[in-house]
Parts: structure tokens; sequence; C-alpha cells
């Protein structure tokens, strides 16, 4: 009985019951597909990661097969676009086969990707098909690629071919398929993905709880109504929890179908690292998804029972209004803490052993946690000080009424702007954490390769080998006792961008001695002038590639930096992070005020009985969410910079001031949030009608 009582008033309760009933499910909607999403990107870069691994296997690498094979793996480039050739020759009948393939290519096939198949046919095979001796046999499925775009190629070689080669990087495996040991790069962002997430749950989670409180106030007179004529508070309790818990199932529902649809539309346009991913990997563990789907009705019923403490109490209580004592400074002191503890453990990692040093890295994330919770924490008395600043300031009805209603309930003006607010710090404190330089040529160690120059590291070959790349255009750095010379250092200075002079002794590392050309000194590197077209650049890349297989090639369009590829990754994920959030805070601001108005309604039809017109009541409805939105805004910038910079202390990270394009992309960001959340605001026509003076 009191469940089919609860079902009721959701749905039976008139034109209010009903708005009310498709806030909280478009809210919970709204709420679950965006922490669905959020949830993916950790699965996301780990499917990458461990599709890609068996391209950096090693003899760590678990055994697959009861046989070994020889393997090796060259980072190549086409166009600035990078390409994995791998070489590898099976030393049994039995051999490990990498993902994606049925066997393992044997001498003279070669196995490539659909994206590296399509690229071969496009392409003179004197530029690039000449690079991979041997007949195309196999495709490599989507098992074996990091991304549906990956350029990847494994050419089969006998074994007395491989063992040719001398590298380090020539190993011998047994198992193909598991993450990459040097797993440092991958980590990194992995650990960037668990910051962005803390950053981004959080909001959703306070928005999804915002979405349930809509009427909080009506629900607690109508329960106290039913508690009058005799319910137990566990009856009260139930009919509450089914009329928020029906809204949320509902919402739950469709953000499921929802979340199905828009990491089909994130796999097939959002790229991460210039690549787009899989679709299967664009998805959210079964476990997760499952607690997700289950803990949000539940979280929204019980932030519904615990707002019910005082119907509980007494089912006269909800006409005492007494006035809440007003929140203190004393609220910032779990945010001071947050950020004073990253400060203070930043100098004792320095001077600790490695063991307290463990234990203070592991007490940095429950710093930041406790920084975000401070903040949280802190939004009222900050909203409760915008409130007071537009009553200074107004003269008009329209801001004392606004200031009027940030001072009685400054914990809900809060919850109305908290998602843009943490928008802002997250944004700016990720900010702070990226080097601002990019787009410089990248400098080796031996200056920057001029353009049309190619440079092939070879590792330290005998000149015979090399000896159809060492033309009058080509520059070689061989290997000495006392390091790498070169004959001529303005000649070297014809290749690279170095201040050499004849006369100079040393330059970039390397050292000048004439007559090199006649020793037998291993040649570690080659620059070879091509003339500056693609197609002359390619030829050369292909024919360094047969002569040494294991060389490394670059030239002046994909010489990578590895921490600058690194921090163009954190640039994507900023954005990535604020599209999102713009997203949230939108939606939350639009919930806000649409909460506001329905749990408002008879006062606002009040006021406009009594003479204040339309346009006015939607002054006092915008102007107490843009003002305490500001403020609060504004601080989370301001705490989002602190907050970085005391985490690059805490890392030994690099911190920089966030430039004028990070601010200005907040400020449009929150201006765009205000905008949007407008929508809410054709609703106070019809919520204060006449007939609304008599509701409830």
């Amino acid at each position: 009985m009191t469940f089919r009582l609860g079902l009721r008033l959701a749905v039976a309760g008139g034109r209010e019951s009903l708005l009310r009933l498709a806030v909280t499910a478009f809210g919970v909607a709204v709420g679950v597909v965006l922490l669905l999403l959020c949830l993916t990107g950790q699965s996301a870069h780990q499917g990458r990661a461990e599709r890609s691994g068996w391209q950096s296997a090693d003899p760590s690498t678990p055994a697959t097969a009861p046989d070994p094979a020889l393997f090796l793996t060259v980072t190549d480039y086409h166009e600035g676009t990078a390409m994995i050739r791998g070489y590898v020759a099976a030393l049994g009948p039995r051999p490990p086969v990498p993902p994606g393939l049925e066997r393992l290519p044997g001498p003279g096939e070669v196995a490539v990707s659909p994206a590296m198949r399509r690229l071969l046919e496009s392409t003179p095979d004197d530029e690039l098909d000449n690079r991979y001796p041997g007949r195309v046999t196999a495709t490599i499925g989507d098992e074996g690629l990091a991304h549906p775009d990956q350029l990847v190629a494994l050419i089969g070689r006998t074994p007395d071919q491989l063992g040719e080669v001398t590298s380090r990087s020539l190993y011998r495996v047994r198992g193909f398929g598991s993450l990459p040991s040097g797993y440092g790069f991958y980590l990194g962002i992995r650990v960037l993905l668990v910051l962005g997430a803390v950053l981004l749950l959080v909001p959703v989670i306070i928005f999804i709880v915002m979405a349930t409180r809509v009427a909080a106030a009506h629900r607690e007179q109508r329960l106290a109504a039913i508690r009058l004529v005799g319910a137990t508070r566990l009856q009260a309790a139930v009919v509450a929890a089914v009329e928020t818990g029906l809204g949320a199932l509902i919402g739950t529902a469709l953000g499921w179908a929802g979340y199905e649809a828009g990491r089909r539309i994130l796999a097939a346009t959002v790229t991460f690292q210039g690549a787009r991913f899989f679709l299967d990997d664009v998805v959210v563990a079964p476990w997760l998804l499952a607690l997700v789907l289950a803990g949000v009705p539940l979280l929204a019923m019980l932030t519904t029972i615990v707002a019910l403490g005082r119907v509980q109490a007494g089912p006269l209580a909800t006409s005492r209004h007494g006035r809440r004592p007003p929140p203190s400074a004393r609220r910032a002191l779990p945010l001071a803490a947050g950020i004073g503890g990253l400060l203070a453990a930043a100098p004792l990692r320095r001077v600790v052993d490695s063991e307290t040093r463990e234990t203070l890295d592991n007490l940095g994330p429950l710093f930041l946690v406790l920084t975000i919770v401070g903040f949280v924490t802190a939004g009222p008395w900050l909203c409760m000080l915008a409130g007071r600043g537009i009553a200074r300031v107004s003269r008009r009805v329209p801001g004392l009424i606004a200031a009027r209603r940030i001072a009685g309930d400054p914990s809900a003006t809060f919850r109305a702007v908290s998602v843009v607010v943490l928008a802002a710090f997250a944004v700016t404190c990720s900010a702070s954490l990226v080097d601002a330089s990019e787009g410089a040529p990248v400098d080796g160690g031996r200056g920057v390769l001029r353009p049309g120059v190619v440079e092939v590291i070879t590792g330290g070959v005998p000149e015979a080998k090399v000896a159809p790349l060492l033309s009058e255009r080509a520059v070689p750095v061989r290997s000495g006792a006392a390091g790498d010379v070169v004959e001529s250092c303005p000649e070297l200075a014809r290749v690279v961008t170095l201040p050499c002079s004849s006369s100079g002794p040393a330059v970039g590392g390397i050292s000048q001695r004439a007559g090199l050309a006649d020793t037998d000194l291993p040649v570690s590197t080659v620059y070879i002038s091509t003339g500056g077209t693609p197609a002359a650049e390619r030829r050369v890349r292909t024919q360094a590639a047969n002569l040494v297989p294991n060389a490394l090639i670059h030239s002046q369009q994909d010489r990578i930096d590895t921490d600058a590829f690194f921090l163009d990754s954190v640039e994507q994920l900023q954005r990535l992070v604020w599209y999102f959030v713009l997203l949230v805070a939108a939606c939350s601001l639009t919930v806000g005020m649409l909460a506001g108005v329905v749990e408002r309604r008879r006062p606002f039809a009040l006021l406009r009985a009594s003479g204040l017109r339309l346009g006015e009541l939607r002054q006092v409805v915008l102007l107490e969410t843009a003002a305490a939105m500001l403020v609060t805004a504004a601080v989370g910038v301001g705490l989002g910079m602190a907050t970085s910079y005391a985490l690059a202390l805490f890392g030994d990270m690099a911190w920089t001031w966030p430039d004028g394009g990070v601010f200005a992309m907040v400020g449009i960001g929150v201006l765009a949030a205000l905008i949007l959340s407008t929508m809410a605001l054709p609703l106070l026509d019809a919520a204060t009608r006449q007939d609304a003076v008599r509701y409830e």
C-alpha cells in the first residue's frame, strides 16, 4: 500500500508532479550519460595500450608458445605519420603469434594493417613498398592495432637474416600480447586520466544529487501531512524513496541508452594523440557499469531519505522555518589543509628516505581530494559573500530579492553553480601544468635538422654496410674511442643548425677530425640532404631501411620529442575535460533554475500578483545564479592555479602561468553555460500565473 501511494504521488499529482518527475528523470539521465562516458577514458586508453603491447614484446613477455622467435620493431615515418615496422623470424615450428594474426609471417611474407595496405597501394614502390620487401599475405586484425588507422607492417625473415642485425632491440621472445615492459609513458597518461576523472566525477555526482532534490520543500510538506494522519517514519521514507526512485530509474534507463549512443559517437569522432579509438575500447567495465546503473537510483533514494530530517523529527517541523546559522570561514579549513599538505610535503620528499617518500607519494591523491572537497565545502560561504555584495550595491527590487534568496539558502545557490565552478577549477589546474611552448623544432642534442635532411641513426655499423648512402650530399658521423667524430664541422653545419667553425674543437658533443674517410671507425649516424622534396626523402628512407633494418630514421617533420608528445597529450585531455564539463555545467544550471522555479512557484506567483513584472522575476532568477557563479568561478580559477602549483612542487613537475587563451576559454565557457541555462526562464510565465497563488 505504501509503495502504491508513492507511485500515485509521483504520477498522479498533477502537472507539478509530472514536471518534477520529468526534471528528475532528465537530470539523472544526463548525469548517467556523462558519468559513464567519463569512465570510458581509462578503458579506452588501456585497450589501446593492450592492443599494441605486442609491438614492444621483449624476453620478459610471458610465453604463449613452445618455440621462440626473433623479433625486432622500429618506429618509422611517412609524411610525419608514425609507422611500426617489425621483423620476425620463427625459431621452431610452433612460434608465438601476435594478436590479430592467425600465423607468423614466413620469410618473404608481410602482414600489414588495413591502413598500411591502403597506403602501400597508393604510394610508388621506390618510396614505400620497397621498404617492406616481400609479398603481402595477411592483414593484421583489430586485436593487434592500437587504433583503426595505425600503420603497422610485420616482415617475415629467416633466423640467419635477422642474426646479421646488430641491435640491442633484437629480442628472442616466446610470447606476444602483454603490455610493454617500459610502460612509463602510458602510466603517465593514465595518471592524468585518473586526475581528470576525479575532477569530473565530483561535479557529475553533485549534478545527479541536485536533480533528485527538485521541489524538495513541497515533498516535505506532503510527507508531513501523511505523518499527521498516522504514517510512520518508515512509511514516509518509503513514499519519498519510491517517488524519487521512479524518476531515477527512468533517468538511469534513458542514460544507459544515451551512453550506448554517445560512446559510438565518441569512437567515430573524438581523436586522442592523433587517432580514433576502437568502439570495443570505448566501454565501461561490466562490473563498473552495473555499479553505476544500480548505484545512481540508490544514491537518489538515499539522498531523498537523508534529506527528510525535519519530517522524520516531527510532522510539524516543516512549518518551523528557523533560520540556519550562516556558513563561516571555517568551511575553508579542509581546502587549506589540502593545498597546505601538498606544499608541506613537497620539500620533505627531497630529504627523506625512499620508504618515507613512497608514503608521501601515496598521500598526494588524498591531499588533492581534500582540496576538492574543501572547495565544495567552502562554496556556500563564498555564495553568502556574493549575496551580501549584491545587497550592498543593488538599488532595485530584483537585486534585493536575489540577495535575500542567496542569504536565505547559500547552500542551494552553490549547488546550482557548483559544476561550473569546479569546471573552472579543473581546467585552470590542468592548464598550469602544461608547458606553453609548442611548435618549435626539436633539438636532439646535435642541433635541429635542416629542411630536406634525413637523419639515419645506425647504432654503429661498418662503412661498407651504408656505403650506398655515402654520396657527396651525405655527412657521416663515426664512433670513436673518445666519442662521436666528424671529418668537417662546417659540413655538419650544412645539415644541422649548429654554430660550427673550421677551428672549433667540439660541437654538439661531436668532435671534428680530418682524414676520417680512410679510417675503419664504424658509422653511427648519416645525415643525407635530399633536396627537400617529399618523394626524395621517402626514397632515402626506403634505401636506409633496407640497408640497416634497425636504423632510426628522422627528418625535421617527424623528429619527435617524447616530452613534447606527452605535453601535447595533456593539452588534448585539457580540451576534452573542458568540453565535457561545459556540457555538465550547462545542464546543471538549467536543472538548478528549473528546480528553483518549481520550488518557489507560489512565492513567485504572489510577487507577480502584487505587481512585480515577469521580466523582473526573470532578473531575480538570473541574477542570483550569475552573481554567485561569477564570484565562485573567479575563486575557482585562483584556487586551480594554487593547486596546480602545489602539485607541481609535490611531483617535481614544471609549472607555467596559464596564457590568456586559457582564461578566455574559461570565461567564454562560463558565459556559454549561463546563456544555455536561460532555457529555463520561459517556464516562469506558466509557473507564476494566478492559479499558482493558491498552489498547495
